[in-house]
């Protein structure tokens, strides 16, 4: 008698484990995010100065968790300008200090640093160019042995 009471214990405590649906019945339906995205409801979080927006769509589980995090680039849009004629502005003084201490003109110093800066940029973007068709040739190999 004791022993099937332990048993039928062990049956109760093993089969009230399981983790079952909050709903049951209902599947998981994620909905999708479209353009519109004010109709969603999005957590949005300030973390240094940028903008987060949090979204979790489980309709079953809510804490299991399914959703997707993007930054909202307003401050970094707004600021884009300042940094853009910070860089310039360092490299015209880089392009000076080039020509007074090698003692060519002003000139000279601009256009040897534009033709660096070229230079330069053009190797960016092959490289940027090979590592896209690279990115490319593996997701189609991927695909083709799916």
């Amino acid at each position: 008698m004791k022993n099937s009471l332990y048993i039928l214990l062990l049956v109760f405590l093993i089969s009230s484990c399981e983790n079952r649906d909050i709903n049951e019945g209902e599947e998981f339906r994620p909905r999708e995010v479209n353009e519109n995205f004010q109709e969603f409801h999005f957590n949005r979080i300030v973390y240094d100065g940028v903008e987060y927006l949090i979204t979790e769509r489980d309709n079953n589980n809510p804490h299991e968790g399914f959703g997707f995090m993007a930054f909202s680039g307003n401050r970094i849009i707004a600021e884009q300008d300042s940094l853009m004629a910070h860089l310039k502005a360092i490299g015209d003084m880089q392009a000076k200090i080039y020509a007074r201490l090698y003692g060519i003109s002003d000139g000279a110093g601009d256009s040897l640093y534009q033709a660096i800066f070229n230079y330069y940029l053009q190797q960016e973007r092959i490289e940027s160019e090979t590592r896209l068709q690279n990115v490319l040739s593996q997701q189609s190999e991927e695909a083709a042995i799916e």
